[in-house]
């Protein structure tokens, strides 16, 4: 049944099989993969080395290349592979370690191929037939230390590096255990095993499919090139399309064997028959439509395996590292799915859903939403995810959706993705830029989002209220520090008032005494005056009347006059009035600008203009010192009981400056360049008739 061949002609299929396997595996490394890690270019190397190796093979009988020079090459493609096997080991802290295993996998090959460059330099080097002696040993070493390399890869390899690169691994250990067992045999027997010899470039050719299948796995070896699921929809229905008219060709074959004169005709019958039954089933819409349900779900895999998914979002979110926040990690955990390489973090705060946190995409920490805004009432009513170029080409599929312009303007923005926590409550959004491959979402991508956003979304709901907990113990403690701080006061006023009541018996020296009670009376009436300010601020009081801005910030500048740098006020007068707590307003001014002055040192300039600014006044403190990163200021600036002083502050004046401007109802914006200096302004509402009845109002905030 099967035509005999000979020697040769198995030798020249089995090693041409063997080449054409490699020479395409090549190929699709070079157009389908992307070669991120250094491990794929060897991979790639080795693949083009072993297709020119087996077309060497193949050409060695038709072309006389005797066995020194096919040591040479086989040592080449055998190095090739074990260094490949060296480089994928996974690294980790043990880094002598994988220097001692690359640098081997180095040196073997190398030292093998010196050694029979230079038999073959000698008098009688290219006159010998075979394999030598030491190429044998050499091809055992290799094998044995590249099976080493294999199992050493494997075990190292986690859960999500194993589901790639396990194919692999299977590939290399077949082709140098394949190696070390034939050149055993070898070494005992004195002669290779000629099935053994004839079979092997086919045997190699069974491990390109392996090979192929873990660098388009591999995380680091991002594919390219995929077969679409149309293109394996029309292929199965080729195939069954072929399989239907073999069956058809067969009935027909065996209907003609009937002695009679309608076996013709009947067999041409059921021929035209069946083709009309085929091409009406391949016209049926319905048809089609079943059979690329069946398709999916029963022979095209997914596109994510979900547990492994789910186990690495688990393992992201929970990575301690010290230097990526937890709201970084949660952008990074949901952008690596879908291979995004920045992102940023919306959350409720304060009345705005605020970007607590970007990823490579600065541009976006100024971008605020209120909560109430059509971009947050959309996705809150929808929880769609929303892709931008899909909004673009087909903006009917996104009823109602309005782009704020601030996202219309981040360039590499792709993807909004809403952030749920409880029953369908919006927390916050996360935005993607475009992935590093572009590609078309598709349900399985939307459904993965939208779990991974589920989860994410409860997890930063937790961040959020054990911040807000802790915020409110910080308090707590402040606030007995408080009741602490009063209660010395009133002994130390108590004890001063005393030595004022016993001093009316010491009037022998009138300076002397006068000077005493006026120093006495002066330091009660300061702690006094710190003891109200601390009554108040324990009960959250609040004292409104209408307040001069120009008067003041002329008082503030006549108390820190004697202070270097003193501060100097800019520009006209405003001659506005706000209703504000006189007393709250001078002391957040002053501490704007002991803050400036601390910034700045006694050689600097500390400067406090006034301007109309959204129907308000905006009092801005400026100074030329050091600065703050925006980071700093996104993140700490304002947050309770965090000091950039050491211990010489607590940590609150910045917060209550921000505290007092919202509850006069304006607001604190913060300019800010690292080694230029810091524009600090408060804007606080005018009141519109200055010419009315001064009202005085007390009351709490």
């Amino acid at each position: 049944m099967f035509p005999d061949l000979n020697i040769t002609q198995i030798w020249l299929l089995s090693n041409g099989v063997g080449a054409l396997a490699f020479f395409a595996l090549t190929a699709f490394m070079i157009f389908g993969v992307r070669a991120h890690h250094a491990a794929s270019r060897l991979l790639l190397a080795a693949c083009a080395m072993t297709g020119c190796w087996f077309t060497f093979l193949a050409a060695a009988p038709l072309i006389s290349i005797n066995g020194p020079w096919l040591d040479v090459v086989e040592t080449a493609r055998t190095g090739l592979w074990l260094v490949t096997a060296a480089w994928i080991v996974p690294v980790d802290s043990a880094s002598t370690r994988h220097r001692w295993l690359r640098g081997v996998a180095l040196m073997l090959p190398a030292l093998i191929m010196a050694c029979l460059l230079w038999r073959l330099a000698g008098p009688t080097g290219t006159a010998a037939t075979g394999h030598s002696v030491l190429f044998t040993v050499g091809a055992i070493a290799m094998s044995l230390y590249g099976l080493v390399l294999v199992e050493q890869t494997y075990r190292a390899s986690g859960l999500d590096a194993r589901w790639a690169v396990k194919y692999l691994c299977l590939a290399l250990a077949t082709l140098f255990a394949y190696d070390f067992v034939m050149y055993s045999g070898a070494l005992v027997a004195h002669r290779i095993a000629l099935s053994v010899w004839n079979a092997r470039g086919a045997v190699n050719a069974l491990v390109v499919p392996l090979i192929g299948l873990a660098a388009a796995r591999n995380a680091q070896w991002s594919a390219r090139l995929s077969v679409s699921n149309q293109v394996i929809f029309r292929t199965g229905a080729l195939i069954v399309a072929g399989a239907y008219l073999m069956v058809v060709a067969g009935g027909s074959t065996y209907i003609r064997r009937f002695d009679s004169s309608w076996a013709e005709v009947a067999a041409l019958l059921f021929t035209v028959t069946s083709v009309l039954l085929l091409v009406v089933f391949f016209l049926s819409g319905q048809v089609r439509g079943h059979a690329r349900v069946l398709l999916h779900k029963h022979l095209l895999p997914y596109r994510y395996d979900y547990r492994e998914q789910w186990l690495a979002l688990t393992r992201r979110l929970s990575r301690d590292d010290a230097d990526i926040d937890v709201y970084e990690r949660a952008i990074r955990a949901i952008a690596q799915p879908v291979d995004s390489p920045a992102g940023a973090l919306w959350l409720a705060r304060d009345g705005h859903f605020i970007c607590v946190a970007e990823w490579n995409m600065a541009p976006a920490v100024d971008a605020s939403e209120p909560l109430d805004s059509a971009l947050a009432s959309y996705l809150a009513e929808t929880g769609w995810v929303v892709d931008r170029a899909e909004f673009e080409r087909e903006p009917d599929k996104y009823k109602g959706f309005d782009p704020p312009a601030w996202f219309l303007g981040l360039e590499r923005s792709r993807l909004i993705v809403p952030l749920f926590a409880g029953q369908r409550r919006l927390v916050g959004f996360l935005i993607l830029a475009e992935p590093r491959a572009s590609f078309d979402l598709n349900w399985e991508e939307i459904d993965l989002l939208k779990a991974f956003a589920q989860q994410i979304g409860v997890y930063l709901d937790y961040q959020e209220a054990n911040r807000a907990l802790t915020q409110a113990r910080q308090f707590e403690a402040f606030n007995r520090l408080t009741a602490f701080l009063m209660h010395d006061l009133k002994n130390i006023a108590g004890q001063q008032s005393l030595m004022l009541e016993n001093a009316e018996r010491h009037k022998h020296n009138p300076a002397f005494v006068d000077d005493m009670i006026a120093t006495i009376d002066h330091s009660v009436t300061r702690m006094r005056g710190v003891l109200n300010q601390l009554q108040k601020v324990s009960r959250s009081e609040n004292r409104t009347e209408r307040v001069d801005v120009d008067a003041a910030i002329a008082q503030l500048i006549e108390e820190l006059a004697g202070t270097k740098p003193a501060p100097v006020q800019l520009g006209a007068a405003s001659e506005v009035v706000v209703n504000a707590d006189r007393d709250r307003l001078v002391m957040v001014l002053r501490h704007l600008v002991r803050n400036a002055q601390d910034a700045t040192g006694e050689n600097g300039r500390v400067e406090i203009e006034t301007r109309f600014r959204d129907g308000g006044i905006e009092i801005a403190v400026s100074d030329d010192g050091e600065g703050m990163t925006a980071a700093f200021i996104r993140d700490s600036l304002f947050q309770p009981f965090v000091s950039t002083k050491s211990t010489r502050g607590m940590g609150i004046g910045a917060y209550q400056v921000r505290d007092f401007a919202r509850t006069a109802g304006g607001d604190v914006f913060v300019s800010s360049t690292p080694g230029q200096g810091t524009r600090f302004a408060m804007v606080l509402p005018v009141v519109a008739d200055v010419s009315a009845e001064p009202a005085f109002v007390e009351g709490r905030a």
